[in-house]
């Protein structure tokens, strides 16, 4: 299971960076997200092999070691894409859906998420969603072209 944040066009805003046993646990690092929000701490980064220094250039708070490792992993969007992460108590809590050409477009779909995690209402229940493009869910093989994913639980 994992999480999503969808805004009101159903565009994705952000997601879990982890896949979760259960739908408690899944439920529950929603939960943790919404309450300690204000704790966060943003970190935008820029994808490694683009020649113009260290996946930290740009960040906009501090993260571990670890915590940069998982963002660029995230990234996967080539040289020269931004991608954004929140992180809280140096564990990753949410990440970009997709990567950016641009700093302050990336800025921006932080922004939205950050103003929207708060206010979003949870839904109940579970969804089935078409596996993305490049997406690789472990256990997803189950059904063709499938990924069971907590669609609007945050």
């Amino acid at each position: 299971m994992t999480w999503r944040l969808v805004g009101a066009n159903n565009h994705e805003l952000g997601r879990s960076p982890h896949m979760h046993s259960s739908l408690t646990a899944c439920c529950s690092a929603v939960q943790r997200l919404r309450t300690e929000a204000a704790r966060v701490s943003p970190l935008v980064v820029m994808s490694p092999g683009t020649g113009s220094g260290t996946p930290g250039t740009g960040s906009t708070g501090t993260a571990s070691a670890a915590a940069t490792a998982a963002t660029a992993t995230t990234a996967g969007g080539g040289a020269g894409a931004w991608t954004w992460q929140l992180t809280l108590d140096e564990h990753c809590v949410a990440v970009a859906v997709r990567t950016f050409r641009r700093q302050r477009e990336c800025r921006h779909s932080l922004q939205l998420f950050l103003s929207a995690v708060t206010e979003a209402q949870v839904a109940s229940g579970v969804t089935y969603t078409r596996r993305l493009r490049g997406l690789r869910l472990p256990g997803a093989g189950d059904a063709q072209g499938l990924a069971v994913r907590g669609g609007g639980l945050l």
